[in-house]
């Protein structure tokens, strides 16, 4: 495959996997989409009682022992093993995601405990 042919296999692959995560985000987000893209694992988390991230990280588990399995056998059983490879990147695009949205909640912590010292008040 010379360049020319990759970079429009990548782009055009890149642009179905975008596009399936947004296809998936309405159904999974049960119309919370605009809101909340992480609407699924908030809830699903809450409803365990573990974090949202342990949540993502059963259902890309799901797609990384079938990504495994095609290694060893190259064979692909409910659905072709490029859904799969889009399926994975659109969890790491939400695990960054929750990451940035720990980062934020985090620093917001930061700046209250900050602004209760008495030299703030």
């Amino acid at each position: 495959m010379n360049k020319k042919e990759y970079d429009r296999l990548r782009t055009k692959f890149i642009e179905e996997t975008l596009s399936l995560s947004d296809t998936k985000r309405i159904e999974y987000t049960e119309g919370n989409h605009n809101d909340n893209v992480l609407w699924n694992f908030d809830n699903i988390s809450s409803n365990l009682g573990i974090a949202p991230i342990e949540v993502l990280s059963v259902y890309l588990s799901k797609h990384i022992s079938s990504l495994f399995s095609y290694f060893k056998t190259r064979k692909t059983y409910s659905e072709p093993i490029e859904e799969r490879v889009k399926d994975i990147i659109n969890y790491l695009l939400l695990m960054v995601a929750m990451i940035e949205r720990d980062k934020e909640i985090s620093n917001r912590m930061d700046l209250e405990i900050t602004d209760d010292r008495p030299e703030h008040r």
